[in-house]
């Protein structure tokens, strides 16, 4: 196995090409987030992106996108805001990670959306989880007749508070590819005021990930496309998203809604709309992603496995990443037993361990 480091600039046509041909060998690797344009838009924000390309006997047989920082720490690229991390390469492929990781010049590498190779990723400290998928692969008629009884359940509960609030607000209307930039920044005002509100780590105070986010919502390749969807009713926005798609798939990245219209669950409404909207334009998957809530489980086709773990090539390198999450943890306890740093905490200690 012969590896060498490139930032995302400056991968060759042929890199590239192989790149796609290997990411389209295997259906696992369907997600925006493992595509080269999704590298790059996070290598044009950050500088500490770098890709790993394998060689055996001359041939690319495989990518790894990943970050590099200090002290020999490594993560999967965009970790803690990507809904997909893989390896790139052919199902058949065995990988070696820890040969992999040690390769890359790391001595840890950290993820939390692995979605394939896992029997490769076992030894290493790992915990699998359910990403939940809506599948319209049948249309929306058929994907709204599922063998779900909950789910037919929550969807009549939703069509009649749509009815509802049609006819106490007016008119709902749905823009499945917009192009009004000023929604995108509602999205992100509206989304930065939830995570304040639930006591989540605000991403968007990281200029990094507003720049990538900025940057894919114009995202035209049909490996990597931008989609800025828009919920009104009577003309007044009432939810926003911005998803990823490929020719086929569609990761509903982020959803946010006018919080005083909560009473007809607009951020449902958005999805149910969505995925109408999506099955006429040839879309047949939509990710949900990870998490225990409960309209995932209702509105979910079916789930597949991801991981969260870390590979260890180096003890010193497992116990700089636990020194540097202990001291966080301190902080957050003194923020806690202080009312008035606790305050502060949500936006600048919690989470921020894994988003940079």
């Amino acid at each position: 196995m012969h590896v060498t480091l490139s930032r995302p600039h400056e991968l060759s046509p042929a890199e590239l090409e192989s790149w796609r041909r290997l990411q389209a060998s295997d259906m696992r690797l369907d997600s925006a987030f493992l595509s080269p344009e999704f590298a790059a838009a996070v290598g044009r924000c950050k500088d500490d992106v770098r890709v790993a390309v394998v060689r055996e006997g001359g041939e690319i047989v495989a990518m790894l996108p990943f970050e590099r920082e200090r002290f020999g720490l490594g993560r999967a690229l965009a970790l803690g805001v990507s809904d997909a991390q893989a390896v790139i390469c052919r199902p058949e492929f065995r990988v070696d990670a820890l040969g992999l990781v040690r390769a890359c010049g790391l001595g840890l590498w950290e993820y939390d959306h692995l979605v394939a190779h896992f029997e490769e990723f076992a030894p290493s400290s790992q915990v699998t989880v359910e990403s939940r998928v809506m599948d319209l692969r049948g249309g929306f008629d058929a994907y709204l007749r599922q063998d779900n009884r909950r789910g037919r359940q929550t969807v009549h509960k939703l069509l009649q508070r749509r009815r509802n609030m049609e006819r106490d607000l007016g008119r709902l209307s749905f823009v499945f590819d917009g192009s009004d930039r000023s929604a995108l920044g509602t999205l992100m005002s509206w989304k930065s005021a939830q995570w304040k509100r639930t006591q989540r780590f605000d991403r968007f105070s990281r200029p990094w990930i507003r720049g990538v986010v900025e940057d894919l919502a114009s995202a035209t390749e049909p490996a990597c496309r931008g989609i800025l969807s828009t919920l009104s009713v009577a003309g007044r926005l009432a939810a926003v998203g911005l998803g990823l798609t490929t020719t086929t798939r569609l990761s509903g990245w982020l959803i946010a809604y006018e919080p005083s219209l909560g009473q007809y669950s607009p951020g449902l409404q958005f999805l149910l709309s969505l995925a109408e909207s999506a099955a006429e334009h040839g879309i047949g998957l939509i990710d949900l992603g990870k998490g225990d809530e409960g309209y995932k489980e209702s509105l979910a086709s079916w789930s597949y496995p991801i991981g969260a773990g870390r590979v260890t090539a180096r003890s010193s390198a497992r116990m700089m990443l636990q020194a540097r999450r202990g001291a966080r943890v301190a902080l957050v306890r003194v923020a806690d037993a202080h009312p008035r740093l606790r305050s502060l905490a949500p936006s600048s200690l919690v989470g921020a361990d894994r988003v940079h």
